[in-house]
């Protein structure tokens, strides 16, 4: 039996539902709200599709020409399929994945915007120019680089593939963000980050698919270890 505290009222103040959930020791999901699933899979799902295509046009699988392609993949499944897989863990209380989801589900936002609305003026621009351009982007990207391998530090208590997936996501954005910043020079890195982010993305789908499987039927299919 939960126990409950005594709040102290006016005599004439109604004792509503809301105040009987706030006098509750224990709170969160299944006493504000119903427990439900986590939104980890759909978050990582959407993480390695994108992941997969980002390697697709870094590796120069297909032509970087055709970068704006990503405008909307970004602008869908990362900042809407991976936010709102962010947002529900946060709602049940997976802090670490929540802010995992939310941090990236804003940066594939502000990417997609920037590919949308200045990625052609800017590197058409006399002022900035395709090389200045890439010097800001890889500033980006090293930005996210450091926020990503700080986020690696709580994944370590979580599983060693997560934890794995998280630090090479980091190596990515550090890849990228040293071809970028020396762009023209920068495509072996480009490269490299391409392939890093294949390898991440593949790492990603199978957290994802291990954590549908395994709900789903009830027992562990697909060890994560």
């Amino acid at each position: 039996m939960m126990a409950t505290t005594t709040v102290d009222r006016h005599p004439n103040e109604t004792h509503t539902s809301v105040d009987r959930v706030l006098e509750l020791e224990g709170k969160g999901a299944g006493v504000y709200f119903a427990p439900s699933s986590q939104g980890i899979s759909l978050q990582l799902g959407a993480l390695s599709i994108l992941l997969g295509m980002l390697w697709a046009f870094q590796a120069q699988i297909v032509s970087p020409d055709s970068l704006p392609f990503l405008e909307p993949l970004a602008l869908s499944l990362g900042a809407v399929g991976i936010f709102a897989g962010g947002m529900w863990n946060l709602r049940n209380g997976v802090t670490v994945a929540g802010v995992i989801g939310g941090v990236y589900g804003v940066f594939w936002l502000s990417f997609g915007l920037l590919l949308l609305l200045q990625y052609g003026p800017l590197t058409t621009s006399k002022l900035v120019g395709p090389v200045e351009f890439g010097h800001v982007l890889g500033l980006y990207l090293w930005i996210m680089a450091i926020v990503s391998a700080g986020l690696t530090i709580p994944t370590f208590w979580v599983n060693k593939t997560v934890f794995t997936q998280q630090a090479l996501l980091a190596v990515v954005f550090i890849a990228l963000g040293i071809g970028y910043s020396s762009a023209p020079g920068g495509s072996g890195m480009l490269k490299l980050g391409g392939w890093l982010s294949l390898v991440d993305g593949i790492l990603a789908f199978i957290v994802a698919i291990a954590l549908v499987s395994n709900e789903t039927a009830g027992k562990t299919v697909i060890p994560l270890p």
